[in-house]
């Protein structure tokens, strides 16, 4: 007896439609299965005030059919109309794709059309293609309606501002709408303490970070003020009594753009104002003097190679650079130094992470000449020379001595596929899922490839010969000018070399290089259409697991950071290199 799944879903903006209401849908779906021989109802599922269009892992009772149909037999998935499965093509097309791998159909008990045959499937992809115009052309008139309520003052949803609620209210004609109030006092204190630090007594967004962080006072999200939410709070006109909105559109599903000023809606005393305009005004022109000129921007602008590839060992955090100004000694002129602090510190303060500033140039330059060292000298190159063929060697052996190894990893990627699809049954992210599929699936293309490639006697002399002449090519690039190339060429040949970076006990700097294998050891470096610096890359082990290229400590001094620096640089030139 083949076993069906009733599934109902009404969205807020259609709660008033009793054509639509679930008790409806499911009366309907039951009276036609009872008009079907031999069929029963295993199981009913419904979602209430959930949009089609939100993504899977916003619509629960949608997630849980989903698990059922792959864990129970279940036939069909019985829908009052298409639209209410979903109203995204895409999204549809994903999950009818997995029913499918389980034996299941969906089906509209309004919408007669079999999708087996091409007038079914044309029919089909009309009505999904019309669901998703609807959806869309809904969003634009709602978008209307919000506009028109924004203007009146009215609250419009999304992130309440720190220091603010929000409150019902009822005309007096019986319409209901929302309000922003002031929040609670110790909130509004805050706020306007912000205010006064910056705009009266001139202290910038990161010392007062630091002070309310020192105090324990807690921010609107996470554990610590950050130079942002300052700088956002001192910008919010939400503060004066305004109400802005359309400030940002939505790009894509999960991130949002800002949009120009001329675009944004602003209506004016729309609620209770908890600073003063004048005060408010005065910050903004401050603000705008400390700016950075843009004249000098260029001149002064500097790049740096081991961004975000140093971890903190206090705070967990990646180095990134800072340009800072010392003064000159007895009258001289200041001159511009550079150094990595922790982003840590430098976004959230001494309450999250002491200072440890690392000198831009000595660090780069240890980096530099580690790598030097590895690849450069003739002996080393000698011996990476040596891994690399007896990598290719190795694999070589095994693949001419099991043919199955290829089957086995086709089989390995197609099994993982199936996790991901399972994945998006039990409600994982499908926007996520469908992004490790795609590059599954790109994997399992390359190795097919590769597959076709071996069987050709030539191969691994070809492979030897590339990747060699790659290495090569790496050396002579930092024998000669790797100063001379242009930044981003720099910082992608540092990527392929070094794996990571990180501080141990403000003492020393370890620096874990890699040579730039791809997981299968054979297709280390892309071809000259990349420039010979791009393609995939791995850990750069043996076929033991031992690190090609160990990891090196190097010496760091600890103390107060001005001492740390000048240690640095003398230590430099005594570096001892494994």
């Amino acid at each position: 007896m083949p076993q069906v799944v009733t599934y109902c879903r009404v969205s807020s903006d259609e709660q008033a439609q009793k054509d639509l209401s679930i008790p409806a849908q499911r009366k309907a779906l039951h009276r036609w299965v009872d008009d079907q021989p031999d069929m029963s109802v295993a199981e009913d599922f419904v979602d209430q005030g959930e949009s089609a269009y939100a993504p899977a892992n916003r619509r629960p009772g949608f997630c849980e059919m989903i698990a059922y149909c792959r864990k129970s037999q279940v036939d069909f998935i019985l829908v009052h109309k298409l639209d209410r499965f979903s109203r995204n093509r895409e999204e549809s097309i994903m999950f009818k794709s997995l029913l499918r791998r389980h034996g299941v159909q969906v089906r509209s008990v309004t919408e007669t059309f079999d999708p087996e045959t091409p007038q079914g499937f044309l029919y089909e992809g009309m009505i999904e293609v019309i669901n998703q115009f609807y959806s869309m052309n809904l969003g634009t008139e709602t978008l209307k309606g919000m506009r028109e309520n924004a203007e009146r003052g009215n609250f419009n949803g999304g992130r309440v501002s720190y220091g603010y609620r929000v409150q019902q209210m009822t005309t007096p004609g019986g319409q209901k709408h929302s309000r922003l109030v002031p929040g609670p006092e110790e909130e509004v204190a805050v706020v306007r303490e912000i205010f006064e630090l910056s705009g009266n007594q001139g202290m910038g967004q990161r010392s007062i970070a630091n002070l309310l962080n020192q105090r324990g006072v807690r921010p609107p999200r996470g554990r610590y003020w950050s130079n942002s939410s300052i700088g956002n709070m001192l910008r919010n006109r939400v503060y004066i009594g305004e109400t802005v909105w359309n400030r940002s559109r939505k790009v894509g599903r999960d991130s949002r753009t800002a949009q120009p000023e001329d675009r944004w809606i602003v209506a004016e005393a729309t609620h209770e104002p908890l600073v003063d305009r004048e005060l408010f005004e005065r910050r903004q022109q401050q603000a705008k003097k400390r700016g950075f000129r843009q004249a000098s921007a260029p001149a002064r602008h500097v790049s740096y190679l081991l961004s975000r590839l140093i971890r903190c060992d206090c705070c967990g955090n990646n180095f990134s650079g800072r340009r800072s100004v010392r003064k000159g000694r007895r009258g001289g002129a200041p001159t511009d130094v550079y150094h990595y602090y922790c982003s840590g510190y430098l976004n959230q303060g001494r309450a999250v992470c002491r200072p440890f500033p690392l000198d831009k140039d000595w660090v780069e330059g240890v980096v530099l000449d580690l790598i030097r060292a590895r690849l450069c000298a003739p002996e080393a190159l000698a011996e990476l020379e040596r891994k690399v063929r007896e990598r290719l060697d190795a694999r070589r052996r095994a693949w001419a001595s099991d043919p199955k190894v290829i089957e086995g990893k086709l089989a390995d990627i197609d099994h993982r596929i199936d996790n991901y699809y399972r994945a998006i049954g039990d409600g994982m992210d499908t926007a996520v899922c469908r992004e490790h599929i795609a590059k599954l699936q790109q994997k399992r293309q390359g190795l097919e490839e590769e597959a076709q490639a071996v069987s050709q006697e030539s191969y691994y002399e070809q492979a030897i010969e590339r990747n060699l002449g790659e290495l090569h090519r790496f050396a002579d690039t930092f024998r000669q000018g790797f100063g001379d190339l242009p930044f981003g060429v720099q910082r992608q040949v540092v990527l392929h070399f070094v794996k990571q970076m990180e501080l141990v006990g403000r003492k020393e700097l370890h620096i874990t290089l890699k040579v730039p294998f791809d997981d299968n050891g054979v297709k280390i470096l892309a071809g000259d259409e990349a420039g010979g610096l791009g393609g995939p890359e791995g850990d750069g082990v043996d076929t033991v697991g031992k690190p090609l290229l160990p990891t090196v400590a190097v010496p760091s001094l600890s103390g107060p950071p001005r001492r740390a620096v000048w240690g640095m640089v003398m230590i430099m030139f005594g570096l001892r290199l494994p």
